[in-house]
């Protein structure tokens, strides 16, 4: 089966930056293995990019597959009830990892269906979603 594809684009209302997510996926098989929540059911990541465009400079992070040591969180969920934390879900994502990061913050989290927390070294805004591809296709 071919892998699948999702792409968010967000933008934050306050600072105006734009962060674009692109995320390859394996398919929807065998829920994806975790610590915290072993029911947890969702599509692996295999690679991914996560774009900011910060006062019109673009800069790329790259999101590591999921499974890898210190990123078994690396997926995109079907829902808040099947991820790692059971929290808030905006279209899959839960908790996602971009290097380089610190080693203690998730720089991407839900905070709601609709908007992110997005951490990166000094960088710390909310975004809101303004379009998707998922379920990944």
């Amino acid at each position: 089966m071919a892998n699948l594809k999702a792409k968010y684009t967000f933008v934050s209302p306050t600072t105006g930056n734009t962060y674009v997510l692109h995320v390859q996926t394996g398919p929807l098989t065998n829920p994806i293995p975790t610590i915290d929540n072993p029911n947890a059911i969702g599509w692996p990541i295999l690679s991914g990019t996560l774009v900011t465009v910060i006062e019109g400079v673009p800069t790329t992070y790259v999101v590591p597959p999921g499974g890898t040591s210190g990123m078994i969180y690396n997926g995109l969920w079907q829902s808040a009830s099947s991820s790692p934390q059971g929290g808030p879900l905006c279209q899959g994502i839960e908790n996602l990892i971009v290097t380089p990061f610190d080693g203690k913050s998730t720089p991407i989290s839900a905070n709601s269906n609709n908007s992110v927390q997005i951490t990166l070294g000094t960088l710390n805004d909310t975004a809101t979603l303004s379009s998707f591809v998922f379920p990944p296709q």
